[in-house]
């Protein structure tokens, strides 16, 4: 998996030659170029987040995307004309990525790393601890370290390692400190946020019903999310078909991709409403979609702080979704959305049914929902945040302080 040891030999010298000149050759000078690190490839909430930060933190940085994949965030990323680069291992596991990283490192400049997620957290703490170059460290899910030893060991020295370390949610901090034994006062929360310019107003296109065979009048239920058992997209379906008893003309609509769309389908035959379910699968055009709902449904199983969701608010759609994660911190319940246990058909479809059968109260709650996230969860305000903790980091560096300390 490694290579041979002449070859592994060989890279680290090579690697620790890359790190030396990498701490000899960072200047001080604007614009601060920042590489960005995350495993996934997918069209995620983290790899979005990544996207929309990157691409919004204006001309004082210069950003460069590091991958080790390629797939629909490459094209994304060439789409945006950011900068992109393909981390190869070059037949030497993590080893060759580590490698990879300082020499991009050396070759780019680098006055800061921003990794995401367990595994580039993991490599990115590596490379900072080998050039000196300063670490954000972006924790998104709860999916990668519980009951893993070895990561919750990988993820205190990550702590230990980072000039920041950030969690999406307080729920997520309270779970990661709880779980790796990293104190809490290392754990920054900086909340999820979206450009909420293109979610205002946005006109009901009747065509793109028409596109799916859904007539005009129907009732509109729909969600955005990966097509994965933790999205718990099976208990909507199952809220469905209590809600079609109620309301025959309602139709749900999935928008995602992944492994579970065969066992959706099957589950929405054997309940007999195969023709009121319909799985889209990615889409581009997603806000175009929103614009048809009546009810956002989100009935994950476990959650960081969902995009979708402040999406689907920032559209004044009135949202029903599972009391899991830092879903909470962003939806106060009976006012901007309403929060059902998750894993419970019968409270999803209870709730759905109300707001259909209530547009008044529907409209309001949207209302309430697109101002929480305006107030709260925008662009600009998870852009300032990061902008602040990288600032920070940088200065701390400039003192000679790789690490917050405990005190502050």
């Amino acid at each position: 998996m490694f290579g041979s040891p002449a070859k592994i030999a060989k890279a680290l010298r090579t690697m620790g030659v890359e790190a030396w000149r990498v701490r000899q050759s960072v200047s001080e000078t604007s614009p601060v170029r920042l590489l960005h690190l995350i495993e996934t490839g997918g069209p995620g909430g983290a790899e979005r987040m990544m996207l929309d930060l990157a691409g919004n933190l204006g001309k004082g940085y210069d950003s460069t995307i590091c991958l080790v994949k390629e797939g629909w965030l490459k094209s994304q990323v060439l789409a945006l004309k950011m900068s992109c680069e393909l981390l190869a291992s070059n037949g030497l596991g993590d080893l060759g990525v580590v490698a990879s990283l300082v020499q991009l490192a050396r070759t780019k400049r680098a006055h800061l790393i921003h990794a995401h997620e367990f595994y580039m957290n993991a490599i990115g703490s590596v490379v900072s601890f080998l050039t000196g170059i300063p670490l954000i460290a972006t924790v998104h899910g709860k999916s990668y370290y519980p009951e893993k030893k070895r990561r919750c060991t990988a993820y205190r020295m990550v702590a230990a390692r980072a000039a920041e370390m950030v969690a999406v949610s307080q729920d997520l901090q309270s779970f990661f400190c709880r779980t790796t034994r990293v104190p809490t006062e290392r754990v920054q929360v900086v909340y999820n946020g979206i450009d909420t310019r293109s979610l205002s107003n946005i006109p009901r296109n009747l065509k793109l019903l028409d596109s799916i065979g859904v007539p005009a009048d129907a009732s509109i239920v729909g969600t955005v999310g990966n097509l994965y058992p933790v999205k718990g997209h099976i208990h909507l379906i199952r809220a469905a078909s209590m809600i079609l008893q109620h309301r025959p003309k309602t139709h749900v609509l999935i928008l995602g991709r992944g492994g579970q769309r065969d066992a959706l389908l099957a589950e929405a035959k054997a309940c007999g409403i195969e023709d009121h379910i319909h799985l889209l699968g990615y889409r581009e055009d997603t806000p175009d979609w929103l614009g048809m709902m009546h009810v956002f449904a989100l009935p994950s199983l476990s959650e960081g702080l969902p995009l979708s969701l402040l999406e689907a608010m920032a559209a004044g759609i009135p949202t029903v979704v599972s009391a899991v994660g830092g879903i909470p911190e962003a939806v106060c319940d009976g006012q901007s959305g309403f929060l059902v246990p998750p894993g419970d058909p019968d409270a999803l479809a209870k709730q759905i049914l109300f707001l259909l059968n209530n547009p008044a109260v529907a409209a309001s709650v949207g209302n309430a929902g697109r101002k929480r996230v305006q107030e709260d969860f925008s662009l600009n305000r998870m852009v300032r945040e990061y902008c602040s903790l990288y600032q920070r980091a940088l200065n701390r560096k400039k003192d000679g302080h790789s690490l917050r300390h405990s005190s502050e």
